[in-house]
This record gives structure tokens, sequence and C-alpha cells, in this order.
């Protein structure tokens, strides 16, 4: 392991931390602690997986990644220093595929010294819950192997599942699951008799257990009805749909189910956030089902909550706001709690806001310029990775050198700046929150039929995914 890894993976770690909101993992305890291995990974926010998945094993990862990125000098550099593995394609500039001996060359030593590699085979970046089709590199290069030693090496493909509530968004959560070890040397004997199927079979295994680990949703088109069905009906799903479909139609095996982490708090947490993504998953496997047998049905739903979407920006609110109903937005208490709470912290508040303005602004216009969408996120966490110490130090510097403060004055200011700035964020969500509310109430006293007619069309999209869940379960019963 190269020395300066541990101190990476620990400084990485320690930012997404701050990066993320929630970052839980399943599963760790499958990951073999020695021998060849292989990640094989779902790849929706480009570079931000590699670092995610880096930051929750104690195993260093040799990534294979595409030549491209290997034309900075400087990316070339650290690349080359941590021994990834670079993987050349037709379409990219350069891209002579007649290298690609070399690299595998390098996978197979890597593998039989007893290391672990990183490889997303879906060989691009993938669409927001969606494993795309597999390539076939991830089954050659373990294949391959084992038969390079006599199908006694023991190389293993694990499949992990990546999973972003919102994969551009700061402060959202991300769920990774870490599925069972795949033994490679239990194709020996088909391998020998016919090597391509015994490829194509590896994959096709692998890429089953990858959906198994990563929502999946099969239509692209249908992302944006998934996610409203979710928002409207997705925490009033009963856990009959959940468990009717895992007990007594045996679809998903999901793995991980079994993990239960120390603390029970975490555990909650953790549950919780696996719990939105099954769920998520149910709702697509359902409109996946009616698109192919009603596809009319499917398109007057979506209809429907446009509607209902479009009724709702008129008042300005979220369905959410709507759904805990008015009878919580008039409470003097609420009122008086919530103005105590913005006048006494936001000072702090402010305080956090001006001095990580400049960084802040810094970060959102490279975000902004980036024209791969699943470049959004990284661009961002390494610009703020960089940016902020950056600025913080130089504020530190000015207040040193200008003033007459102490060093430990310095340092208490330091400490107080990423602070503060994470603390103005959710006093802005606690403003933001509370000036919907006050909006609600004023158009139910002005446009209480808009109310009404809002709450009625609810109901009704609730109704109307209560049936057709219902109808999705007996037809999948009668199908098993």
């Amino acid at each position: 392991m190269s020395r300066l890894y541990p101190t990476l993976r620990f400084v990485l770690r320690s930012a997404l931390g701050i990066y993320f909101f929630d970052i839980r993992a399943t599963g760790q305890e499958k990951i073999p602690e020695d021998g060849p291995l292989i990640f094989a990974a779902n790849h929706p926010n480009s570079i931000m997986d590699t670092v995610l998945l880096g930051s929750q094993t104690e195993r260093q990862i040799r990534y294979m990644a595409r030549s491209g990125l290997f034309e900075n000098p400087v990316v070339r550099a650290v690349f080359n220093h941590f021994g990834v593995i670079p993987i050349y394609r037709s379409h990219d500039p350069g891209g002579d595929t007649s290298k690609n001996s070399t690299s595998f060359d390098k996978a197979f030593e890597a593998l039989e010294e007893g290391g672990c590699i990183g490889i997303f085979p879906e060989g691009k970046n993938s669409p927001e819950r969606m494993v795309q089709k597999l390539k076939t590199g991830t089954a050659r290069i373990a294949l391959s192997t084992e038969e390079r030693n006599d199908f006694a090496l023991g190389v293993r493909i694990q499949p992990v599942g990546l999973n972003f509530e919102d994969r551009d968004r700061f402060l959202s959560s991300v769920l990774i699951r870490f599925g069972e070890p795949i033994d490679v040397s239990e194709y020996a004997d088909r391998y020998a008799s016919d090597p391509r199927g015994t490829v194509r079979q590896l994959t096709d295994r692998l890429q089953e257990r990858m959906r198994a680990l990563a929502t999946h949703i099969e239509d692209e088109r249908n992302h944006k009805l998934v996610s409203d069905i979710y928002d409207l009906y997705g925490r009033k799903m009963t856990r009959g749909l959940l468990d009717d479909l895992d007990l007594q139609l045996d679809l998903y095996q999901r793995e991980g189910r079994q993990e239960r982490l120390a603390s029970e708090r975490s555990a909650k947490a953790r549950a919780a956030l696996e719990d939105r993504f099954d769920r998520e998953q149910r709702i697509a496997d359902a409109v996946d089902y009616y698109q192919r047998t009603d596809p009319g049905l499917v398109a007057r739903i979506r209809m429907d909550i446009r509607r209902y979407r479009d009724h709702l920006s008129q008042l300005q609110v979220r369905h959410a706001l709507l759904e805990k109903g008015f009878s919580n937005t008039g409470r003097r208490r609420d009122a008086v709690r919530m103005t105590t709470y913005a006048v006494l912290l936001g000072p702090v508040a402010i305080f956090g806001l001006l001095n990580n303005l400049i960084p802040a602004a810094i970060v959102r216009q490279v975000t902004r310029r980036q024209p791969d969408e699943a470049m959004v996120a990284f661009a961002g966490f390494l610009t703020g990775l960089i940016g902020f110490p950056l600025f913080y130090t130089l504020q530190g510097w000015a207040l040193w050198t200008v003033t007459d403060q102490s060093l430990v004055v310095v340092i208490l200011y330091l400490l107080a700046l990423p602070i503060t700035g994470l603390f103005f964020l959710r006093w802005w969500r606690q403003i933001l929150a509370y000036r919907e509310r006050i909006l609600f109430r004023t158009f139910f006293r002005s446009e209480k039929g808009l109310i009404d007619t809002l709450e009625r069309e609810r109901l009704e999209l609730i109704d109307t995914f209560e049936d057709l869940k219902n109808r999705y379960l007996r037809a999948m019963k009668n199908k098993s």
C-alpha cells in the first residue's frame, strides 16, 4: 500500500462527511480482508464514485480509469503514484485500444499479488437510478487471471451499489451497498469448454447482483414519474408491498438487510435511507409493469400528477407542507419560537455567510460550468476541498498580520469559519420552511377553493396509487 494512501483516504473521508448530509454503507463485513478482489460498482457520479467507494474499505483500490483522465500531467502523476490503470477506448482522443493489453497485464499482476482493483463495468457514467448494460471487461479480467493460475488463485468479484438521494446536491445522502462476493473459480469447467459464453454468463450474473444493490429504473423516461409518485405516496406505502414481494415472490433478494450497526441511532438512520431506496425500486418496478401492460394508464397518471404539481406551484408551496395540513401552520407558539431563533442566532448565521461567501461563490461558478452533468458533484467537492481551506488560511494570515490578536484567537477564529458556515445553511433552511408555512396560511385564507382542490387531487392520487399497488401485487402473485 502506498504510504500516502491512508492519509489521502482520511482527508477525503473527512471531506465527504462535510459534503454529504449522510453516508451509509451496508454489507461491509462481506469485504474479504485479503486475497485478490475486484470491486464492481455502478457509475452514477463520475469520479465521486471512486472517492466514496475508497472511503468505505481499508483495502487500497487500484482503479481502472479511461485514458483521457491521464492527459493532465498533475493528474497523471497522482494516478501513477496510486497505481491507477488506464483503459483505452476507441472513441476517445488518442484511444489506441492496442494498449489495453498492457493495462490488462497490470490488472492481472495486481490480482496475482493479492491486490484489489476497482472497475465500473458500465464503461461510462450512468443516468441516475439506472444500471446500464455491463461491458464484459470485468468478467474477462477475472476469468483470464484465474486461467493464468489454473483457477487456484481465488479471485472474487464484489458487486457494489451506489445510491444517491440527489447526485448533484450538496448535503444530500448516499447509500453504499456491498453485495456477496462472486467466487470466479466456480466457472472453471464452463470456461474451459466455452470461454466466450462463460464471460457472458458471469457478466449477466454480475449485472443482476448490481441491479439488486442499486436502484434501477428500466425506462429512463420514467425517472421523474417514479420520483413524483414517491413524493406523493412513498411514505404512505404499507409494509405489505415490501414484505409480500420479498417473502412470497422473492423477486429481489436484497443484500445487506441483516446488517446492524453498533449504534441504534445509526442503525435506524441507515434503515430509513435503505428503506427509501427500496420503496423507490418497488415503485419503479410497478411503473415498468404498467408501462408494458397499460401505457395509456401511465400517461394519464403522469398528466394527473403534472396538473397537481401545477396547482402546487400556484401556491408556491411544497407537497410536504400541504400533506401536514393547515392546522400546524397557525400556532402562535411556533411564530414566537421561530422569531426568537431567527433573531438570536441570526448574527452567528450571518457571520458564517460572510466568511464563506467568496469560496462558496467560486464553487458555484465551477459547478455551473461543468459540461458533464455527472461531473457536477465531484467538481464542487474538489473545488470546495481546495478552495475553502485556502480561503480560511488567507483569512487567518490576514488576521494574524494585520491585527495584534494572539495565536489562540486566530486558531479559534479559523475553527469557527466552517462551523458557522454550515450553521448558516441550517438556519436559512429553517427560515425558508417557516416562510412557506406563512405563505400557506395566507393562501388558505384567500384561496381556500384552490386549497380544497389540491387536497381533493392529492387524496384521489393516493387512492389511485393504492388501487394500482393492490392490482400489481395480485398480478405478481398470479405470475409466481
